[in-house]
């Protein structure tokens, strides 16, 4: 079985035997199709888990993770526009509205509410 097919445990397994002696690291080797130095940096990397392992840690829960504080900031961030958004489109409505009634009564036009009765544009009186 080639070294890249190990599994992690498999990996540590070989591993423990090179450290305990009970193969030689070249049979290991010739075993596994892997290099010395790829043997060697596998049992540097063994030593280095077990002691990240073994450090204390810190008491309590973990600190959020950055992505997840800026994930919720931005989604905080989105809300308020949409509200914002919301705010500007009524204020555009109201005020569109308010320009088609103007411009209805200067030309006339029956307002809404009013019995069809048309205004006479104040302008065009002519005296005879």
């Amino acid at each position: 079985m080639k070294w890249q097919e190990l599994s992690g445990e498999e990996r540590y397994r070989a591993v423990e035997l090179a450290r305990k002696g009970e193969i030689p690291i070249r049979e290991l080797c010739r075993t596994f199709g892997v290099s010395r130095q790829t043997l060697y940096r596998a049992m540097e990397a063994a030593d280095q888990a077990s002691m990240a392992a073994l450090e204390p840690k810190r008491r309590g829960r973990k600190p959020r993770p950055q992505s997840e504080v800026q994930r919720e900031e931005l989604e905080q961030e989105k809300a308020d526009l949409q509200k914002e958004v919301a705010r500007w489109r009524q204020k555009y409505e109201i005020s569109k509205t308010i320009l088609d009634l103007q411009r209805k009564a200067e030309h006339g036009e029956p307002l809404p509410g009013e019995k069809g009765e048309k205004k006479k544009p104040q302008g065009s009186k002519r005296k005879i």
